[in-house]
């Protein structure tokens, strides 16, 4: 670290505790007139406990926020006195966030005994590869170059910065500015809120729930124009309104990291990881480019795509546009809702086991490209984020009658998001990459939220319980045994016609999709894409001592994949106004265990078996 940076993440941490050892003082936003100031510093501890056994400190991460916002015209006048034709209000939004984790400096020595794909190293794991190769490094944090490690343990970026519009003459309100939108009733599994992307690297989606974290802390904002119309009354429905947003090229897939990170996909980088990346493979021999151990290496994808992070399209209004639309309204006896419509790039965050990667058709043109790609460094496949068509609706209505609660509803029709099809061959045969079948989806939730009183848990206040059943249909799927087809002849895979497998079965040049590697007990192309896909969750909250406890009991349940689960607790304590204390656990749980492989997307114990963890949060707040 450079000591001038060392310097100012120590005095930020100096700071924070000189604070909180000071007087008690009452916290509330600096207000200066029509100018607000507020922020917040805050620490969070993680300690991961795969075992009983084990336990491993794998996050420091230290945050300073700070948020500006400016009314800088009211009634249509400026600074109260200069009438400003056409405009009744405006007001500016300005958010920064600093972080710093020291767990890049200090390397704490955890690595996973195995990643997600289990023994499907030739009958081993990812470890007894690394121990193969003789660098125990391959999967700890110091195995990363230190300008890497320096790029990831600091964040210095302007959250949002907008500005408000309401127009005098019109009903019009327009948004300018770096933001997020946020649309749909969900809460924690995403649907119709996909405006922004996430950021999966933090602490993959586990910055929940509220009201301690939100969807707000992972969301990458984007600079986008929004606009509301207000219709107001029609006939019998009122509150109804127009809005919708552009997005003119500022747009980037959910943001995705690996192992030995300790938090995003629980695999190493599949490009070019030491131990099995393809672009060290035997298919990147004759590469010209790059030697790796006297071989030849590819160094990059096609078209300057980058996996994860850039797809074939240049970042500009032309070719990387997204736009949105939503009609909202209240219905005369009480139900609030609305009808979305989204055409934009497929993010990859909402649960849905798609495929990232495209390769080249397998043709006689193709493979000889290929060959000519290779020998230039490049392997012959590129990030693929195509345009989706989405069509959804959200309601919800508080039933006081009967059962004295807000239900609520979701749901989300996809058109032509893209699957790994090993029915479909590409020039990359060694190891093997599918290739693209786009389909559709239908998914949905339904809810409910409900005040509860439990008199023998708390006397003063009732308990918030919520709970949520969401699910993904795949349309039109076909029936088929994946480790069968991969080893078909190319005229029987199209006999076959299509059979879909898991985005996250990423090709291996140690997991080879051949007889003998099934015959070892190590296939590649174990994971199935079903028909159907369920998940549901519970939740409780309640406050005590006037608020100042608030603890959180939850449980998220994968039905479908051996019942793998996440239950959670967390307990808020307002020590005083400007100050809180958040401590809580959570448990990724497989009843069944997991000697068959799991490789559900939603982010229970399938992907993160091995990371229950408890967690420490201080934060001050002005």
């Amino acid at each position: 670290m450079k000591a001038g940076r060392r310097f100012v993440f120590l005095g930020i941490v100096l700071l924070l505790w000189s604070w909180l050892s000071g007087p008690q003082r009452a916290a509330a936003t600096q207000k200066f007139g029509p100018i607000e100031i507020s922020g917040n510093l805050q620490s969070q501890n993680l300690i991961r406990h795969p075992d009983k056994n084990t336990y491993q400190y794998i996050q420091n991460r230290n945050v300073a926020r700070l948020r500006f916002e400016y009314s800088w015209l009211e009634a249509g006048k400026l600074m109260a006195n200069y009438d400003i034709p056409f405009i009744q209000s405006s007001k500016v939004f300005v958010q920064w966030r600093g972080v710093y984790d020291s767990v890049y400096d200090t390397t704490p020595g955890f690595a996973p005994d195995e990643d997600i794909h289990g023994h499907a190293y030739s009958g081993g794991t990812i470890r007894d590869l690394v121990k193969e190769s003789g660098n125990r490094h391959f999967l700890q944090l110091d195995g990363i170059p230190r300008g890497e490690r320096d790029a990831y343990k600091f964040e210095n970026t302007l959250r949002e910065a907008y500005i408000d519009v309401k127009l005098r003459t019109i009903p019009l309100s327009v948004r300018a500015g770096k933001q997020q939108v946020v649309w749909g009733e969900t809460d924690n599994f995403r649907m119709l809120d996909r405006a922004n992307s996430l950021d999966l690297t933090w602490h993959f989606q586990q910055e929940i729930p509220a009201p301690a974290f939100g969807w707000d802390e992972i969301r990458q904002p984007f600079w986008m124009l929004k606009f509301l119309y207000d219709i107001g009354d029609v006939a019998t429905f009122n509150q109804t309104f127009l809005e919708w947003y552009w997005n003119p090229g500022d747009w980037h897939p959910a943001k995705q990291a690996f192992l030995p990170r300790p938090w995003g996909l629980p695999f190493l980088d599949p490009l070019d990881n030491p131990v099995d990346g393809v672009f060290r493979s035997a298919f990147c021999g004759d590469s010209l480019v790059r030697k790796v151990n006297g071989l030849g290496a590819c160094t990059s994808l096609m078209n300057g795509t980058k996996l994860f992070r850039q797809g074939n399209y240049e970042r500009n209004p032309l070719e990387n546009s997204q736009v949105g639309v939503r009609l909202h309204s209240i219905a005369p006896f009480g139900l609030e809702f609305s009808f979305v419509y989204f055409y934009q790039r497929w993010a990859g965050d909402d649960g849905t086991n798609y495929a990232p990667l495209r390769g080249l058709d397998k043709n006689t043109a193709n493979i000889n490209l290929s060959k000519k790609l290779v020998q230039r460094g490049i392997f012959p496949a590129e990030q693929y984020s195509p345009y989706v068509h989405s069509i959804g609706a959200a309601a919800n209505y508080s039933d006081e009658e009967f059962t004295q609660a807000v239900l609520r509803f979701e749901t989300i029709y996809d058109i032509g998001v893209p699957f790994f099809d090993i029915a479909r061959e590409t020039v990359v045969d060694t190891p093997a990459l599918p290739g693209i079948r786009k389909k559709n989806m239908w998914k949905g939730m339904i809810a409910f939220d409900r005040p509860t009183w439990i008199r023998w848990l708390n006397k003063k206040s009732t308990w918030f319980l919520t709970g949520q059943f969401f699910w993904h249909y795949m349309v039109n799927n076909t029936d088929c045994n994946p480790q069968i087809v991969a080893n078909l002849s190319g005229a029987q895979k199209r006999k076959v016609g299509s059979c879909l497998v898991g985005g996250l079965d990423l090709p291996s040049s140690r997991r080879l999709g051949t007889q003998s590697a099934i015959e070892a007990g190590s296939p590649a192309f174990r994971d199935k894409i079903r028909d159907w896909e369920a998940l549901f969750t519970m939740a409780a909250f309640s406050f005590y001592r006037g608020g100042s406890i608030v603890p959180v009991f939850g449980l998220a349940v994968d039905p479908v994949n051996q019942w793998n689960m996440e239950p959670f607790w967390t307990v808020d304590y307002v020590v005083r106004n400007d100050f809180v204390v958040n401590v809580g656990q959570r448990y990724f749980v497989q009843p069944r265990g997991h000697n068959n492989p799991i490789y559900e997307t939603w982010g229970l114990a399938g992907l993160n078996q091995g990371r229950s963890e408890t967690s420490i949060r201080l934060t001050y707040q002005w």
